[in-house]
C-alpha cells in the first residue's frame, strides 16, 4: 500500500505541474493561442446529452472527466482549470503529509498510526472536502447500465471509499439529471436478507443487520453529505456482450439529511477501494479483480475513456 501511495503522490505532483504549465500562457508561446481558445471553447460547449458511450465488454466502463459534468458551474475554462489544479494540489499535499509522518492506510481505510505532532497542518487544512473518506478526489464519472430496465446512470468514481450506491426511488432524493432508478420497476432487484445471508452484511459503524433482516447503512462523507438506505442486489449489464453481473449496492433512500447535498450530475457514487479477499462492497472486491486498467484521453477531450477490472487469473467465480 505504501508503494501505491508513492505512485499516487508522484502522479498527482506530475499532473499538478502539468496543469500549472498548461495554465500559464507564457510557457506556451509556441502554441497558437487561437487554437487553444477554440479547443477550450469547444470543451465548454459539449452537450452532455450527446456524450459518446459505446457498448462495453464485461467489467469495463466508459469514463468521462468530472469537468464535463461540472463545467456549467464555471464562467470559463480558466476558472474550471483553477479548481481542478486546487484539487490536485490538495491531494498531493495530503498524500505527502501521510508519507512524511510514516503512516499507511490499513485494510479498513483508516490510518494505521495517528498523525504525529509534526503533521503538516497547513496541508491537511487545504484538502478540499470531497466525496472520499480519505480525501482522495474523484476526477472521473463512469457510465453504468443498471437493473432489468437497463437504465443508464452516471456514478462518481471514488478511490477512497468502498460502497457502490445510487438513489433508489421512492426516497428522499436530491434532484438528478439522469433517469431515476425505481426499485419496484426492476425485475432483478432484491433486498439483501442479512439473516439468511449474514456474511453479506459487513457489520461495522456504517452497516448493521436489523432484527427484521435488513442490512442498513448510514454513510457520511468528509464534506458532510450523507446517504442512508439498505444493501440490495441488482444487475449491471455490459452491453457489448450482454453479460450481466449481479452486485450488492447501496439502495439510497435518504440523501437529504446531510449538511451538504450531492451534485445532481450524478446518481450516486461508485466506490472502487482496493479489493479485500473476503467480502467487501467495492467494485474490485465484487468483481474479484486484482487488476484495474484505465485508458485516459486528453483533458480537452469530450470522448469517453475506459476503466476495466480484471482478475489476475482467467478464473472468476462470480
Amino acid at each position: 500500500m505504501e508503494n501505491f501511495l508513492h505512485i499516487n503522490l508522484l502522479i498527482s505532483i506530475i499532473f499538478s505541474i502539468f496543469l500549472v504549465i498548461l495554465g500559464n500562457e507564457k510557457s506556451f508561446l509556441s502554441l497558437n493561442s487561437t487554437y487553444i481558445l477554440e479547443v477550450t471553447k469547444r470543451f465548454m460547449s459539449i452537450d452532455l446529452t450527446k456524450l459518446p458511450d459505446p457498448p462495453m465488454p464485461s467489467y469495463t466502463f466508459t469514463l468521462f472527466s468530472r469537468d464535463l459534468f461540472e463545467k456549467s458551474k464555471f464562467n470559463n475554462y480558466n476558472s474550471l482549470l483553477e479548481s481542478k489544479l486546487a484539487r490536485c494540489q490538495a491531494r498531493a499535499d495530503h498524500l505527502a503529509s501521510i508519507l512524511a509522518n510514516g503512516n499507511v492506510i490499513g485494510a479498513n481505510g483508516t490510518l494505521t498510526r495517528p498523525h504525529g505532532a509534526r503533521e503538516n497542518i497547513r496541508a491537511r487544512n487545504r484538502v478540499p472536502k470531497t466525496s472520499s473518506t480519505n480525501y482522495i478526489n474523484s476526477e472521473y464519472v463512469a457510465s453504468f447500465t443498471v437493473c432489468s430496465e437497463q437504465i443508464k446512470s452516471y456514478l462518481l468514481i471514488d478511490t477512497g471509499s468502498d460502497l457502490v450506491w445510487w438513489q433508489c426511488q421512492p426516497c428522499k432524493c436530491y434532484k438528478q439529471n439522469n433517469p431515476q432508478y425505481v426499485l419496484n420497476n426492476s425485475r432483478t432487484y432484491q433486498k439483501l436478507d442479512c439473516i439468511a445471508k449474514r456474511t453479506s452484511c459487513f457489520t461495522s459503524r456504517i452497516y448493521k443487520c436489523t432484527q427484521k433482516g435488513t442490512c442498513v447503512y448510514d454513510l457520511t462523507y468528509e464534506d458532510k453529505s450523507r446517504t442512508k438506505g439498505w444493501i440490495a442486489e441488482d444487475v449491471i449489464t455490459f452491453v457489448l456482450d450482454q453479460n450481466r453481473a449481479t452486485i450488492l449496492f447501496g439502495c439510497g433512500k435518504d440523501q437529504m439529511n446531510g449538511k451538504k447535498h450531492f451534485s445532481r450530475e450524478y446518481s450516486g457514487i461508485a466506490g472502487i477501494g482496493r479489493r479485500v479477499l473476503s467480502g467487501g462492497y467495492s467494485l474490485p472486491s465484487q468483481f474479484e479483480a486484482d487488476i484495474m486498467v484505465m485508458c485516459l484521453l486528453g483533458i480537452y477531450s469530450g470522448k469517453g475513456s475506459t476503466i476495466s477490472f480484471q482478475p489476475s487469473t482467467q478464473h472468476r467465480s462470480r
